[in-house]
Order: C-alpha cells, then structure tokens, then sequence
C-alpha cells in the first residue's frame, strides 16, 4: 500500500513539472519554431500528430463516390491525368468537412455551385462540373485558355475533342 502510494505521488510531482516546463518554454515568445517543435513533440506522444499534407496548386472538390456523375467521370479523367503529368490533386470531399465546405464557397464565388470544382490556385482557372481531356490539361498545366465549363445536362464526349482526343492523355 505504501509502495503504491509513493509511485503515484512521484507520478503526479513529474507530470506537474513536465506541465510547467511546457508552459515556461510554450509562452516563451522568443521563437516560435521551438514552441512547434514542443508542441508538436506532445502531439506526437499523446499519438494525435498528424503529419502536414503537401501543398498541391490544384484542388478538387468533390463528394462521394456515387453520389454525382460528374464527380465520377471526373475523378476518372483526374486520376489519368495524375498519371500522365505526374502531377498530385488534392481532392477535398466537401460533406466530409465544414472546411472543406467553406473553402469550396470561397473558390466557387457563387459561379458553380455545383461538383466537381477543380481550381488551380497558381493561375486562378476553375473547371465546373463535367469537362474535357483537353480543357483538363489546360487548367492542370496553365497553358492555354480554359473554359469554365458548367455543362449540367450532359457530359462532354471525348469523341468530340477531334481525332486526337485520345493522345492527350
């Protein structure tokens, strides 16, 4: 019994000081890059650290799968084009987050209203809803003009590019 009771005060003594010390070197203000490095040392002890995902030009916001047509064919012409310019996508499920949501209001700037929006935040083109192999490529690259598109009632044919719509991508 006594044995127990030791240990558990030497455990309490140890996390007060652990706590102060983190207050002492959290609100020291003289750099903030070892207050992260503390901070983001908790995190990785208390196992919610979660890695920074990297920064992407270009977005996608999208939804489940299933759920919208265009999404899916989009996410398709996405995916290849991914492969073609080896190039990442960052896709953004916006019922999955209220940020993701909110972000998707602040690019769409009340034009699309609709899914999928692929944004290219380097040269500010948007793609809304369904759209071409070539009208992709020229947002992804920022060569060219694109078209934003918004074509609600039927999705483009890739037939429809011309005889080399096939060796886009």
């Amino acid at each position: 019994m006594f044995r127990s009771n030791y240990f558990v005060k030497r455990k309490k003594i140890f996390v007060s000081i652990l706590t102060l010390l983190f207050l002492q070197i959290y609100s020291c203000t003289s750099s903030a890059s070892i207050q992260n490095k503390v901070v983001n040392g908790f995190r990785r002890f208390a196992g919610t650290y979660k890695e920074p995902e990297e920064y992407t030009e270009l977005l996608m916001f999208t939804t489940d799968e299933g759920v919208s047509g265009y999404a899916d064919k989009m996410e398709q012409l996405v995916s290849q084009l991914e492969d073609h310019l080896k190039v990442k996508v960052q896709r953004l499920n916006i019922w999955k987050s209220t940020l993701y949501f909110k972000l998707f209001e602040k690019f769409d700037g009340g034009y699309c209203n609709g899914l999928p929006l692929l944004v290219n935040r380097s040269t500010g083109a948007k793609i809304c809803g369904s759209s071409t192999k070539r009208n992709l490529l020229n947002w992804a690259t920022g060569n060219g003009q694109t078209q934003f598109m918004g074509d609600y009632f039927a999705m483009p044919d890739d037939a429809a590019e011309g005889d080399e719509g096939d060796a886009i991508f």
